[in-house]
């Protein structure tokens, strides 16, 4: 769960807002304005609303509540439903809490234990390129006033992200969007609803300290 969770960031970052230059019509000059956004994209929060499809499972686990992220990796989700399943996924770049109240337990991770794409993780340090690291097509011909639809394919095989799509509103170049496969099949969707945009949050908004009788379990690397 906290690794889907955080390989979603991989497109979410696009959530900041798109703006699509004078004449572009091409896949890769719509990720160039994508990747000239996310060079300067600041804090922002959205509503999501998650649905996995796992190999085993015989249906599909569904979520939603608030994010909010800020470059470098610093990040928090706060499930709010279904009610019986809340829990929050905070990274402050360095680490990854995962405190689930209804058990009374945070599991803490190193973000490299989490990101172990190292895809993913040259996007979260800033490092990462859309046309050096993807091949970038329409998954159909674009129409007026329907959303863009774009699949990007790692070009170099990446265990835990085989393919990720996006869904982009046409009139504001949002990310609506997103979904992600790994090698195994499964797949991760993610809509995205009451964006705001350059937040100012404070520095210990993405550090977790664990409430009072919490049982703390540190993951080592595996």
């Amino acid at each position: 769960m906290v690794r889907r969770t955080l390989l979603c960031l991989l497109a979410l970052i696009l959530a900041a807002g798109l703006t699509r230059g004078a004449g572009a019509a091409t896949p890769d000059e719509v990720m160039a304005q994508v990747q000239g956004v996310y060079d300067k994209a600041g804090a922002f929060k959205a509503y999501f609303r998650q649905e996995s499809r796992l190999k085993a499972a015989p249906q599909a686990e569904t979520a939603e509540g608030w994010m909010y992220f800020q470059k470098p990796s610093r990040m928090r989700w706060q499930y709010e439903a279904p009610p019986d399943q809340k829990k929050e996924i905070v990274a402050d770049g360095r680490q990854v809490w995962m405190y689930m109240p209804q058990d009374s337990l945070v599991m803490v991770y190193k973000l490299d234990q989490v990101l172990r794409s190292d895809l993913v993780m040259r996007f979260f340090s800033g490092m990462g390129q859309f046309q050096k690291d993807f091949d970038i097509a329409f998954r159909r011909p674009p129409e007026q006033g329907s959303p863009d639809v774009i699949d990007l394919m790692p070009k170099n095989p990446q265990p835990e992200l085989k393919r990720l799509t996006l869904t982009i509103n046409p009139r504001t170049y949002q990310v609506e969007k997103l979904e992600f496969e790994n090698a195994l099949g499964e797949e991760t969707r993610f809509s995205f609803s009451r964006v705001e945009l350059n937040l100012h949050l404070e520095p210990g908004f993405f550090t977790f300290t664990p409430p009072p009788g919490v049982q703390v379990v540190k993951e080592s690397p595996g």
